[in-house]
C-alpha cells in the first residue's frame, strides 16, 4: 500500500459546551480521523495544531482516541470561549487539521460584592428624611441572570435603599433621627443574585449621629425653698439647684445665673449668689429677719451650644 490518502476528520469543526468549573479528567470532546491507507500508513495519531500556552495549562488531547480532556480550571470570568485547531497524522507524516471551538457556560460561581463608594459620617440629627446619607453598588461576575442582584436593608432602621444608575443605590434616611434616643446605627446590606442556587453577600456601615443642640437643660424640680436663720455668716450654703440637659458635650454643659431682680430696693445679686458650674446656692449678707422674712428669685440654667438654649426655676 502507497501512503497516498491523508487522514480525513469526520467534521471540519467540532463544537463542545463546557461548564466553568468543570471538574479535571472532564471529557470535553472527542474528535475522530479516518484513514484510507492500510497498516502503518493508515494509523492515526492526534495532536492540537495551534494553541496558545493558556490552552495547553487548561486541556489535553489523546493521541491514539482523540479524546479532548480538562486538566486545567476552566473560569468563564476569565475566559469563556476556546478556539483552537487539532491535527491527525498518519505513520508516515500526512497531516490534516480541524477546527475544535470550545464555549464555556456560566456556573453561578461568584456571589456579589458591595462597594460603600461614599459615605457622610456622622448624620446630623436634624437631618431631614430623604438625606442621601451614602452611595452603594453592587457588582458581581457572572453573566445574565447570575449576575442580576437584588439588594435589602434591614427593617428596624430608619434608612433604606434607593435604586440610582445602574448597580448603585442611594442610603437615604426614612425619619427623623434622635441622637439623644440612638447615637449609633449598623446597617446591614444585603445583595443576592438571580442564579441558581442564588448565592448572597452582606456588609455592615457604621454610621454615627451628630449631635444637635436641640434640647433645653430642664432643672430636676419645678420649685426649690430654702430656709436660713437670720444673722447667718456671709457665704454660707443656702440650696442648690440642678437641670440636666441630653445633648452632647457643649450642647449638654449647663451653666446657672441669677435672673436681674430686686429684693428690697436692692439688686438680687448683693442677697445671693449661684456657682455657674454647680448650682449651689450661697448667701452674700448677713439676713435680718425684722428686715426681710422671705423672697423669690429665678435662676436660669443655660447650656453652651450655639445658639444656646434655656430654661428657668
Amino acid at each position: 500500500d502507497a501512503n497516498d490518502n491523508a487522514p480525513v476528520f469526520s467534521q471540519a469543526v467540532y463544537k463542545a459546551s463546557l461548564p466553568e468549573d468543570s471538574p479535571l479528567d472532564t471529557l470535553v470532546v472527542t474528535v475522530s480521523a479516518a484513514d484510507a491507507d492500510e497498516g502503518l500508513n493508515g494509523d492515526v495519531t492526534y495532536d492540537f495544531g495551534h494553541i496558545s500556552e493558556n490552552d495547553v495549562n487548561v486541556f489535553f488531547i489523546n493521541p491514539k482516541t482523540g479524546e479532548i480532556k480538562v486538566i486545567g480550571a476552566i473560569d468563564y470570568e476569565d475566559t469563556n470561549s476556546f478556539e483552537t485547531s487539532v491535527q491527525a497524522k498518519d505513520g508516515l507524516g500526512l497531516t490534516s487539521y480541524a477546527k475544535v471551538i470550545i464555549d464555556v457556560t456560566d456556573i453561578n460561581d461568584n456571589a456579589p460584592a458591595i462597594y460603600i463608594k461614599s459615605l457622610s459620617n456622622p448624620v446630623p440629627e436634624n437631618a431631614p428624611p430623604g438625606t442621601e446619607v451614602g452611595i452603594i453598588n453592587v457588582q458581581d461576575r457572572d453573566s445574565e441572570k447570575n449576575r442580576q442582584v437584588r439588594c435589602s436593608i434591614q427593617q428596624n432602621v430608619p434608612f433604606k435603599l434607593v435604586p440610582s444608575i445602574k448597580n448603585y443605590y442611594s442610603l437615604v434616611t426614612t425619619g427623623q433621627l434622635d441622637r439623644e434616643l440612638v447615637s449609633d446605627y449598623n446597617i446591614t446590606i444585603s445583595a443576592t443574585d438571580e442564579g441558581s442556587p442564588p448565592l448572597s453577600s452582606s456588609k455592615t456601615v457604621q454610621l454615627s449621629v451628630a449631635d444637635i443642640n436641640d434640647n433645653p437643660p430642664v432643672f430636676e424640680e419645678q420649685s426649690y425653698s430654702a430656709y436660713v436663720s437670720e444673722n447667718n455668716k456671709p457665704g454660707s450654703t443656702l440650696c442648690s439647684v440642678s437641670a440636666r440637659d441630653p445633648d452632647w458635650r457643649q450642647n449638654g454643659t449647663v451653666i446657672y445665673s441669677l435672673l436681674p431682680a430686686e429684693v428690697n430696693g436692692a439688686s438680687v445679686s448683693s442677697y445671693l449668689s449661684v456657682n455657674g458650674d454647680t448650682g449651689v446656692i450661697h448667701a452674700v449678707r448677713s439676713f435680718d429677719y425684722e428686715q426681710l422674712r422671705s423672697f423669690k428669685v429665678h435662676v436660669m440654667a443655660r447650656d453652651n451650644g450655639s445658639p444656646p438654649l434655656s430654661s428657668n426655676v
